[in-house]
């Protein structure tokens, strides 16, 4: 079995692992999308293998993506995305600015992120630093009688001139 954000070691074998869910210490993986290679890996010396996140992690990734995802990015999914890059030039003086922000993120994460449910979508824009920051909140669908309250995942967007 693999180890939390080791990535696949080599040593296990494929005919080895296990398939089914009750066999498994994780409900959901990943890959890492930073593509940093395993530490395991780092630490002897070989070239490495992409790390994989489980879990809670897996999730949070997930929403950073349909997030941070334009229209059209998706051949196959025209209509997902959030298109947030089209509203950084926007005045974030208006409310509807943000309120379209925020009808966006629910939107796609209900329609996209079947494992969570949406608690709170928070939007804000930081004039200083040229920053859209959001902050979702969210709780993870039970699988098992395992309650893991409330995820926040925070994502930030910047001007860059």
């Amino acid at each position: 079995m693999g180890i939390y954000g080791s990535g696949y070691t080599g040593t296990e074998s494929p005919i080895a692992r296990s398939t089914k869910p009750q066999d498994r210490d994780y409900i959901y993986s990943d890959l890492d999308f930073i593509f940093n290679p395993s530490p395991l890996y780092a630490l002897q010396g070989l070239s490495g293998d992409v790390v994989r996140k489980y879990d809670i992690e897996a999730i949070k990734q997930s929403v950073k993506n349909i997030v941070l995802t334009n229209r059209y990015e998706r051949p196959w999914k025209p209509d997902m995305g959030c298109n947030l890059r089209d509203t950084l030039f926007e005045n974030f003086e208006d409310r509807w600015v943000k309120f379209n922000i925020r009808d966006a993120i629910q939107d796609q994460l209900n329609k996209y992120e079947p494992r969570i449910t949406l608690k709170d979508v928070i939007v804000q824009f930081d004039e200083d630093y040229l920053e859209l920051n959001m902050e979702v909140v969210f709780t993870i669908n039970a699988v098992s009688s395992l309650d893991l309250g409330d995820v926040t995942v925070m994502i930030q967007m910047e001007r860059i001139r």
